[in-house]
């Protein structure tokens, strides 16, 4: 789960990093871009700022900078387009941006089927040049970049944060980010609260408060979901009997461990490894600590164009930017 929590990567174009991926779960987690995602197949349910949506095909979500999100879905996973965007690709000309928060994060209902549709339509050419990226492609994507957001800011009710505001935000980030990183170094071993609290020099009462707040659940439940996290990795990845992963994940027995694969997979560790080795043995690319499988850029092209091409009213749309980028 390296870089997950506060720096972004941005590979290949600055300020900007789509991808396409495969999911069951995303643990609670911010991060200090704004993030856009369509989602593309299947159903999920979104957790954050203490709201829940509950997603469905076509539907469009929106993070801003620093809001914790948990992302969990239905019948064992979901395909999700995400734009991760830094505020600062517009700086120099729009200043603002940096102080700007969009007031929802569900953009769907605020949406006419029309401008669900366009906003569709961007999203998909917009990561469609990133992911053939020729020659010259920075130029298509900062100018869709400029166009989405144009396009957000004409359709979705926003506002400003004060720059104090702003600064709380970032030290909050930063908080977060060294809670997080002790939790994952520290998780085979016993961990309490009161430690964690003890470092930051909080109080345990402001503390809990704190991580309910930042990551959308409490400690514990954050903690025993980063131990299911690695238990999870060492089944698929070996052969280790469950009592030597219970110890090195920081389980206190086999039936702990059980009773959480049956909460949130169904099925026993053994049934679970039995079901799912053989698929993950074969894909080099997945992410089992978040149960992520992220895909290539030809790979992400071709499901683009399958999903563009499911909907109905594609061709029909006539954005003249659009038509000029064909």
């Amino acid at each position: 789960m390296n870089n997950e929590y506060e720096i972004i990567n941005h590979p290949r174009m600055k300020h900007f990093n789509p991808f396409i991926v495969n999911l069951s779960f995303r643990n609670s987690h911010l991060h200090n871009d704004f993030e856009i995602c369509l989602l593309l197949e299947g159903e999920c349910t979104v957790n954050s700022k203490k709201e829940s949506y509950n997603l469905t095909k076509d539907s469009i979500i929106l993070f801003n900078p620093i809001q914790p999100h948990e992302i969990l879905t239905q019948n064992n996973s979901a395909l999700i387009l995400s734009l991760q965007i830094s505020n600062k690709f517009c700086v120099n000309y729009f200043p603002t941006i940096s102080n700007t928060n969009f007031s929802v994060s569900n953009l769907t209902p605020f949406l006419s089927e029309e401008d669900n549709r366009m906003l569709i339509s961007l999203i998909n050419h917009l990561s469609s040049a990133y992911f053939k990226h020729d020659y010259g492609y920075e130029f298509k994507c900062l100018s869709l970049i400029n166009h989405l957001f144009y396009t957000l800011f004409q359709l979705i009710p926003h506002a400003s944060i004060s720059d104090e505001e702003r600064a709380n935000n970032l030290q909050r980030l930063h908080r977060v980010n060294r809670i997080i990183s002790y939790i994952e170094e520290n998780y085979s071993s016993k961990l309490f609260l009161s430690t964690i609290a003890e470092r930051e020099k909080l109080s345990l009462t402001y503390l809990s408060y704190f991580f309910k707040d930042n990551l959308n659940t409490t400690f514990q439940n954050y903690l025993n979901q980063v131990r299911l996290d690695r238990a999870k990795q060492l089944i698929l990845q070996t052969n280790m009997k469950l009592i030597d992963i219970c110890l090195e994940c920081g389980f206190s027995d086999t039936r702990y461990l059980n009773n959480m694969f049956f909460k949130q997979f169904g099925c026993t560790p053994i049934a679970y490894r039995n079901n799912h080795k053989q698929i993950y043995d074969v894909s080099p690319r997945v992410d089992l600590s978040n149960a992520q499988h992220f895909y290539s850029d030809a790979e992400s092209l071709t499901i683009l164009k399958k999903y563009a091409d499911g909907l109905n009213e594609y061709q029909s749309f006539n954005l003249e930017i659009h038509k000029s980028f064909d």
